[in-house]
């Protein structure tokens, strides 16, 4: 489908929403406790500090987890392209809209990589008429672009977050 998004994270574009806004906890996956708002303690300016030793240093987790381009969506389209590094009072809301566009790009992704699958009839129909339908979602947020916040409400009622 050609009206998909960029579905592949780009930590260059977004303003560092997974470092702050998603929960660690200290285990096999990260090496530390954050409650999700607060920035990881590796994070500078807007990119990981340590982003060539996570596996060493036991942040596993931050290799495998990949928002899918919601982040670098949040931050070029709602925010254009500021930081909430810059201007601290965008936290909170930066933080709203990735928790509330980051499933949209989830099951989009998922949806894509389910195509390699070798699926029966029904379940590869299935599998593309959900991801048409995540796509007019998709579609929403052009059209909507000036009225971001109503599209995210939207989302979150249809989604039933």
């Amino acid at each position: 489908m050609t009206d998909l998004p960029t579905l592949t994270a780009d930590c260059s574009r977004c303003a560092a929403l997974c470092c702050v806004g998603l929960t660690l906890d200290k285990g096999d996956l990260f090496s530390f406790d954050k409650p999700a708002g607060t920035p990881c303690p590796n994070l500078s300016s807007h990119l990981c500090s340590c982003h060539d030793q996570l596996e060493t240093i036991g942040n596993r987790g931050c290799v495998l987890y990949d928002c899918a381009g919601a982040g670098q969506r949040v931050t070029q389209m709602r925010f254009n392209g500021e930081s909430w590094r810059d201007d601290p009072t965008l936290l909170p809301a930066m933080l709203r809209d990735f928790d509330r566009l980051k499933p949209l790009h989830e099951r989009m992704k998922q949806l894509v990589e389910a195509a390699a699958l070798d699926l029966p009839d029904d379940l590869a129909a299935e599998r593309l008429r959900l991801l048409r339908k995540c796509a007019r979602l998709w579609a929403d947020t052009e059209t909507l672009a000036a009225d971001f916040d109503a599209f995210l409400d939207a989302l979150a009622q249809r989604s039933g977050a």
